[in-house]
């Protein structure tokens, strides 16, 4: 199942708003195709905003136009649906972090 809810410009004045909370996150860029995003980026951690202004200062990879992000309580919550969404969408930086089971 993919990101509930809407995607958000990445960059300063938007992470600013962002409440510090946990939560899993996605990084996308605009696809070929349009109207859809291509995930570049999964991850997980206790205090969105932070973790966003790092990723803006340092990306973890380039070209990152929005984020997608859900905000889930407990750390079992964040780890059981950053797995889901990375089998789902198998992001490029995330590569060998999941084997494959055939």
């Amino acid at each position: 199942m993919p990101f509930r809810g809407s995607g958000y410009a990445f960059d300063q004045a938007t992470i600013a708003t962002v409440y510090e909370v946990g939560a899993v996150y996605g990084l996308f860029k605009p696809s070929a195709r349009a109207g859809w995003s291509d995930c570049l980026y999964v991850g997980k951690t206790d205090n969105l905003r932070r973790r966003l202004a790092e990723h803006l200062s340092n990306p973890p990879v380039a070209g990152a136009t929005q984020f997608f992000a859900e905000v889930l309580a407990s750390e079992q919550h964040r780890a059981e649906r950053e797995t889901a969404l990375l089998l789902e969408f198998q992001p490029p930086k995330n590569a060998g972090i999941l084997v494959k089971h055939h």
